[in-house]
């Protein structure tokens, strides 16, 4: 009797200890989503402002040397979005332009003011990107704690073992939850593994921060 006691306390401890395993396995889970988001917010705006506000400086420099002498000063080391075709093309020039109201009495101060507030969407959209980037870069290291931190707290391996020991369906479902609980208990560990974020300062684009 002791004997069945003592058997089902341990059995309601390592339950409760896997229980907890995949209720903080699942707020990392939560976490790491949320950070993918965040990196698809930070690529759009990447590709598809900051792209768009360098494209508009190269098709009114035009001339390579200029090009090359800007980007210089605004501290980029390479041509980020060029195209030649789309630096010359008139169409090109048309889309990009369309929502920019192009003031000036003479064509020279025109294209002054045009340079100017050009420049300036790029840099507004390079100034929040590079404030997003940080976000992001540090949200990776807390995640990266989080799993360094999970992974000393539990064993898989011990938790493997428990969950061998559980026959029924409802049992395991009770402990994995709905989604984990699809395919054989032996396949879990691949899936259960939780890889660290990893540098994505070097995965992710970088942008200088322009001369004001």
């Amino acid at each position: 009797m002791e004997q069945d006691i003592g058997k089902a306390l341990t059995y309601q401890i390592k339950r409760e200890i896997a229980e907890r395993y995949f209720g903080y396995r699942k707020i990392i889970e939560e976490d790491r989503h949320a950070l993918e988001a965040m990196i698809r917010d930070l690529r759009f705006l990447y590709e598809q402002k900051i792209g768009r506000d360098i494209v508009r400086i190269y098709v009114l420099l035009r001339d390579p040397d200029l090009i090359d002498e800007f980007l210089r000063f605004a501290g980029w080391e390479d041509r980020p979005f060029f195209d030649k075709y789309v630096a010359e093309s008139a169409t090109i020039m048309e889309q990009i332009f369309k929502d920019m109201e192009i003031h000036g009495w003479k064509s020279h101060s025109r294209f002054t003011n045009l340079f100017l507030d050009s420049y300036e969407r790029l840099y507004l959209d390079t100034f929040e990107y590079r404030k997003k980037l940080d976000e992001v870069l540090e949200e990776a290291k807390i995640i990266d704690e989080e799993i360094r931190q999970f992974k000393e707290k539990f064993s898989l391996e011990e938790i493997m073992s428990f969950l061998r020991t559980l026959d029924r369906r409802d049992d395991l479902t009770g402990v994995l939850g709905e989604n984990l609980s699809e395919g054989k208990v032996e396949e879990l560990p691949s899936r259960l593994d939780l890889a660290p974020v990893g540098d994505l300062e070097k995965l992710l684009p970088g942008v200088p921060e322009l001369p004001v």
